[in-house]
Parts: structure tokens; sequence; C-alpha cells
């Protein structure tokens, strides 16, 4: 059944579409997102994204005020291994096209800057970053070399310009309002300039399921695949000339896929369509192993929490907003939600503060880790601060590609 959206197809304006799968979420307070809404997928050019009322004002200010990457670390940390080893392969890509090391290159939604980073070290040597969160951008200007700014797709007024390359790693799938944002950046591309496009690789969610729907979340409106990414390209006045796919650790063990293209800045590149003849289909399969997936952890929660027993919910992500809305957990007695990362402690979901781990203290209330990607480090830290609580792992489906 088709419905009319409530917004246009990102890639080609159309407004009639298929709904694929229904959303709820409780978020926290201060995330001024909507509760539900529909993944749909156009019923012209095949194109999936989430059907928001949601403006693109407000996702905006969401990212300036709530980046999670606000805390640090600095770029330049080694504390991460495994995002220095991605954006070192993603700095080589860069390198195979852009070779000329005076090249200015712009990396727009920087966060803490670890692909500028990379840039640097292989030597590149006018590099801008810019990024909506201050306290990102604060961090990358500590990256010697890199200039940052605080802005977005549609406010580079104070990077300095035209760039050569234009950098937006894992940005698009964000963005609501795709046609004037991408028709911004080719005005501050040299008329050759080149942008560089990766997204989440929503053709091959299902491969990789680990969590359920963890690709369709309240910050994720845009589902591509390599065909929809070309013509979102083509559209905005770019002619795409070289793609690929890769996965990218999410966790250790737990890889998610992505793809990516370059493509020219060319005015008269055409605006046809190619209909993806695939994407409905396989995000239908995610669908249906997403939901199994929800059973499964709806089942282990009615099964190991006593009606009325006091519950401590570990992590208040994505996953924490979708089970508080459609399972058993949203019907538990909580007590606490507890979260390590310093930009949502002193939030509060459901009535109650966000803590810091450190002012939780020993007990017999049983703690829920709403994590499936970060479950072993958070046992960990729970190990490490002496607590005695029991503590419930949620089920998980191991991804087809990694069997």
């Amino acid at each position: 059944m088709k419905k009319q959206t409530l917004r246009e197809c990102p890639v080609c304006g159309h407004r009639q579409a298929e709904p694929l799968h229904s959303l709820h979420f409780v978020l926290t307070e201060d995330k001024n997102l909507a509760p539900a809404c529909d993944v749909v997928a156009c019923d012209r050019c095949g194109t999936a994204f989430a059907d928001t009322p949601v403006t693109q004002r407000e996702y905006d200010d969401l990212y300036a005020k709530r980046s999670r990457y606000a805390a640090g670390p600095a770029a330049h940390s080694t504390v991460n291994e495994r995002d220095i080893g991605r954006f070192r392969d993603m700095a080589m890509e860069i390198e195979s096209v852009v070779p000329d090391r005076s090249s200015r290159i712009a990396d727009i939604g920087c966060a803490n800057g670890q692909m500028l980073s990379a840039l640097s070290a292989l030597g590149y040597r006018c590099l801008t970053g810019v990024d909506p969160s201050p306290a990102c951008v604060q961090h990358v200007n500590r990256i010697p070399g890199v200039e940052a700014f605080v802005g977005s797709l549609s406010d580079l007024a104070s990077a300095r310009q035209p760039f050569d390359i234009i950098v937006l790693s894992h940005v698009v799938e964000h963005v609501r309002d795709l046609k004037p944002a991408l028709a911004h950046v080719q005005a501050h591309l040299n008329s050759a300039g080149i942008v560089y496009v990766e997204v989440p690789d929503a053709s091959r969610y299902v491969d990789f399921v680990w969590s359920p729907f963890q690709d369709f979340n309240s910050e994720h409106i845009n589902h591509f695949s390599l065909t929809s990414l070309a013509n979102l390209l083509r559209r905005a006045g770019f002619a795409p000339f070289r793609s690929g796919s890769k996965e990218i650790l999410s966790a250790p063990g737990m890889p998610y896929p992505a793809i990516f293209w370059f493509a020219r800045r060319d005015p008269e590149a055409g605006s046809e369509i190619e209909k993806d003849p695939d994407l409905r289909d396989r995000l239908l399969d995610y669908v249906r192993v997403s939901k199994r997936l929800m059973h499964d952890i709806d089942t282990r929660l009615r099964e190991a929490l006593p009606d009325g027993a006091p519950v401590i919910v570990w992590g208040t992500g994505e996953l924490t907003a979708k089970l508080l809305a459609d399972t058993e957990l949203g019907r538990a007695n909580l007590v606490a939600f507890v979260d390590s990362n310093p930009i949502n402690q002193g939030q509060r979901l459901r009535g109650l503060p966000i803590l810091p781990p450190q002012e939780l203290r020993s007990s017999g209330t049983t703690i829920v880790v709403a994590s499936i990607l970060h479950h072993d480090s958070i046992a960990a830290a729970i190990r490490d601060l002496g607590l005695q609580n029991p503590v419930l792992r949620l089920p998980c489906r191991i991804s087809a590609s990694a069997s």
C-alpha cells in the first residue's frame, strides 16, 4: 500500500512511497525528535528514507548540542586503534584520487577529526574541518595543521574556499534537506572539484544484523544503495566516477557495511534516475530479521525480569529508545538509567536522570545492558566498579557474512 509522504524523497523529490516499517522511540527529554515515523521506499526511484516531520533546523540544533563525539577523545589520540585504522584506509583511498599534498580538503561533519588526522599524517597541508558541535571543533583545532570551524553542510561561511575535495563521511544519511545542502557543497568546490561521499550500505543491512533495527533509528533518516547514492549525486550536479564498498567495525567482531562514491563537480552531469531494483526487498528482509531479534529480546526480558522488581538500564542510545517503546523493558520497574558518555549524563529519560557509572552502588538490582554492540565493554566496566549486581545480556544475531 502506497502513502503520500510527509517529506519529499531526498533523491528525486517524489511524494508517493511504500511503508516498510513503523518505528517508535522513547527519547530523552532534550531530544526534540518525533517519537514515531515510517521508513518508506520511494515509488519512483526506490530510495528508502524515514518519513519524519522533523525539520532540518531541528536536526541542526540536535547535532550542535548533542553530538555523541563532543566528549572526545581528541582525534590524534591512540585510544581507539579500530577507528584509527578505519580513517587511515579512507585517507589512502582519497590519496589515490587526489594525490597532490597541497590540495585544499574539507571534511564536513568531521566529529573529532580522525580522518583529518589521517590525512595530515600522509602529508596533506591544507586541511579544514567543519562540524556543528563547538566541542568537536575545539578537539579538531588541536590537530597540527588543521583549521576547524563550527558549521554544517549549509553553513560553510567561516571556512576558507574553494576546496579541491569535500569529504562527507557518514553525513548525508543524517540530512533531511539534501538538495540545498549539496548545492551549497557544489558552490564551495573549485570548477573541477570532487566530493567523496560515504554512507552505510542499506542494501546489506540484512547481512549485518547485530542489534534489531540498528540502522533504522532516530538520526539515520536516509538509506542508500550504490544506485540511489549515484542518483543523488547526479541530481545535485555531480558526475560519479568511482565507487566502492567496505565493512567497518562498529565494535570488536561486529562489522557493518558501507559504500562510497567519488564524484566530480559537473553541472552538465544530467539528472537521470536509475530505479534501484533490489533495495526495497533487501530492506523488507532486514525488517523481518530485526523483528525476530526484537521478539527474542522481548522474550528474554519477560523471562528474566520478575514483575515489579527494580531494574537499572545501562545505555541510553538508540536500542534503549526502541526497547522502551516496543518491549517489556518499557513496562518494567525502572529505577535508574546509566550512561558512560558525559553528553548523556544529567539528561532525563522516562522522568529519571541519566547517571554516570560512578554513582552506582552494588546491590541486588538487575542491570540490563541495553547495548548489544558494546555489552562486553560495559560488563567490564561493571566489574571494574566492583558492582555485584546481576547483569542481563540481551540476545543478538550473528551476521550471515561473519558466520
